[in-house]
């Protein structure tokens, strides 16, 4: 009678058991695909990660309305591809543009910079060092260029990869909810289904919709900052200051840096770096904790330990991609472990308050 008594709970325990250390196991197999392959993963992920733009752009189109009428669903789309189009395009003339400043400025950066050195080793009584001209001239030129045309040729065959997947994947949208229907034959399990994968959707489109206009809020307080103080580049660093606002944390941080670092190049005077690192951090502190919350709320659910652990791995693998790709690579894992029994310990711990059956999500 004993062991009849004891043998269900015992076979629940070790299915559960079995169940954590299979999805710990995939988990591995999941990193160790991303490690080795980069360049076909990298592109397609990218390429998941504009359309969910996309889409979420193409959603929020469709709620306005002109004299009560709104966009048909296709012409939303369209609209926001044009748009995406038109900010890419902006984009590299903007960088474009600030690779020739640069070229021009370097010559009073590099007086400015010997200034300082100057004036710090007077301060330490060291010797001087080699200017930047000698350090520059000790470097091979021609291996360095062609590195650097090599890296350009990849990042152009990337983005052309890039274009060909997202291309694809607006086409596989079209018939996505039929293969879903065809795939699961139980009632049930298809009512299952279809519930994971709208919460999957809403919830990324819910970060990434809402991250971006954080974060376009924050690169556009941060140009009106720089411009004011006049910091080189001003363009160029609010477009930086939004790229990095979707990282976590650390992006606030170098969002900061980068620029503060350069009026200390640019000017003679430590005023303009006291001043630029004092308002933008205090813009990062204010979109940060007082417009960010307020708008995304605990949407996604998930722990801060969680969140900088993640960082860590996929900035290791992918690098700055890699920890942007990171938040909403773990919203849609901790939404699958979710949505199964077996699975639904790990949720529990990848979330930040345990309860990981909300109803409340963001609009």
């Amino acid at each position: 009678m004993t062991d009849q008594t004891d043998t269900p709970p015992r076979s629940l325990a070790n299915i559960r058991v079995i169940s954590v250390f299979s999805a710990f196991a995939l988990v591995a197999l999941l990193v160790y695909l991303m490690v080795i392959a980069e360049a076909i993963l990298l592109p397609f992920v990218i390429a998941i990660f504009i359309v969910i733009l996309l889409d979420s752009l193409a959603v929020r189109i469709t709620r306005l309305s002109i004299a009560g009428r709104s966009l048909p669903a296709w012409a939303a789309m369209t609209l926001s591809i044009l748009i995406f189009i038109l900010a890419f395009v902006a984009l590299g003339n903007l960088i474009r543009s600030n690779i020739a400043a640069v070229s021009a400025a370097v010559p009073e950066y590099e007086e400015n910079i010997r200034a300082l050195t100057d004036k710090g080793l007077a301060l330490v009584g060291a010797t001087e060092l080699p200017s930047i001209r000698d350090l520059i001239n000790q470097i091979d030129v021609g291996k360095t260029l062609g590195s650097t045309v090599s890296a350009l040729a990849s990042v152009t065959g990337n983005a052309l990869t890039v274009l060909f997947y997202v291309v694809f994947i607006l086409l596989e949208q079209v018939t996505f909810g039929r293969k879903v229907e065809a795939l699961f034959t139980k009632t049930d399990d298809r009512a299952r289904a279809r519930e994971m994968i709208g919460r999957i959707t809403k919830d990324i489109q819910t970060y990434i919709g809402l991250k971006t206009f954080v974060s376009a809020i924050t690169g556009v307080l941060s140009y009106i900052v720089m411009a004011l103080v006049g910091v080189d580049f001003a363009g160029f660093w609010a477009v930086l200051i939004f790229i990095l606002n979707y990282i976590p944390y650390v992006g606030s941080l170098a969002g900061v840096a980068f620029p503060a670092v350069l009026t200390l190049v640019q000017f003679t005077s430590p005023i303009p770096f006291v001043i630029t690192t004092v308002v933008l951090t205090s813009v990062q502190l204010v979109v940060g904790n007082a417009i960010e919350p307020r708008l995304m709320g605990r949407s996604l659910n998930l722990s801060p330990l969680v969140i900088l652990l993640s960082l860590a791995v996929f900035g290791q693998i992918w690098g700055i991609v890699g920890m942007v790709l990171s938040m909403p690579f773990m919203v849609i894992a901790m939404i699958v472990c979710a949505g199964f029994q077996a699975t639904r310990p790990i949720a529990v711990v990848l979330s930040a308050t345990g309860n990981v059956d909300r109803k409340d999500d963001a609009a």
